[in-house]
């Protein structure tokens, strides 16, 4: 143990001092966020149960000129599981975005980080509106990348590859214009070691990739994609200037939705400490309840 200690301690000699600082520095970064991540969260004092307020959110809804239904996916539309591709859509939720998607005063969006192609099969209703990514890709439109961002991106995806591959339970999934580093099985101290070496892999193009939080996964995208705050600005054009707008979704890629809302009737799902949103249910089944009581109310 001394042996290792003091080679260590010699190694530590050999590097530049401000080196040694920067990995200090992200080394207790990295496990504040962890840390943070664990602590159980209290209930937001701005956010109120969307049930609790319902007379006023319907009162709202029927003053509007029209109404505009936006829903995040994944632990929103539909439960989390360990991996994407186990994620299923219930045919309960199906069936009422059908018949919502048919009503003449109600203009329904899914805003999501999957690609366009997954989301629009996952999904399968006519009648929706579909973006992908983040807000980079939607039905004849597409975010592209700049080289040096194409070229960061790629380095990125390589290096995480050949540095996390050893790591039980982490895993990376590629996304295309994003690739997602996913930790959900991960011990603590696992989780933190990713955390450090993606900090790490991405400290050189902080100018032009940038990591969303999500529920247990980092996604890493260009700064070129848009975000969900500027595709819902997109989806929203050209509808009437009085129309009341309800997005749900459940982490933090879908705050910079509830920013650019801010006055509108924004649902964060499960947890809401912390959130820009105005309303919070506990989870997808409640989130299906609001659907099925707006069917009700649209009728």
């Amino acid at each position: 143990m001394a042996a290792r200690v003091a080679w260590r301690s010699s190694r530590a000699k050999q590097r530049p001092e401000e080196t040694i600082k920067a990995d200090r520095n992200i080394g207790r970064e990295a496990s504040g966020r962890l840390r943070a991540e664990r602590r159980p969260r209290k209930k937001s004092r701005g956010a109120r149960s969307l049930f609790h307020a319902w007379p006023e959110v319907i009162a709202r809804l029927r003053k509007a000129d029209s109404r505009a239904l936006l829903l995040d996916f994944d632990g929103t539309l539909a439960r989390l599981q360990p991996r994407p591709d186990d994620v299923l859509l219930a045919t309960g939720a199906r069936r009422i975005l059908r018949r919502l998607a048919l009503s003449k005063d109600l203009f329904v969006a899914v805003v999501s980080g999957r690609r366009l192609g997954t989301l629009q099969t996952m999904i399968g209703v006519e009648g929706i509106h579909h973006v992908g990514l983040h807000g980079s890709e939607r039905a004849g439109k597409s975010t592209v990348l700049g080289k040096r961002s194409r070229q960061d991106l790629l380095r990125a995806k390589r290096d995480a590859r050949s540095k996390m591959d050893a790591l039980p339970g982490v895993w990376i999934e590629e996304k295309g214009l994003s690739f997602a580093v996913h930790y959900r099985g991960a011990r603590p101290a696992i989780a933190l070691a990713a955390d450090l070496i993606l900090r790490e892999i991405l400290a050189p193009t902080r100018d032009t990739l940038r990591i969303l939080q999500g529920d247990k996964v980092w996604e890493v995208v260009p700064r070129e994609v848009p975000g969900k705050g500027v595709a819902v600005r997109e989806l929203l054009q050209g509808l009437p200037d009085k129309t009341a707008v309800m997005y749900f979704g459940d982490d933090e890629t879908d705050e910079e939705a509830f920013t650019v809302l801010p006055g509108q009737i924004t649902v964060r799902v499960g947890k809401a400490n912390g959130t820009r949103a105005n309303f919070y249910v506990r989870g997808p089944s409640e989130v299906l309840r609001f659907l099925v009581l707006l069917e009700k109310e649209l009728q």
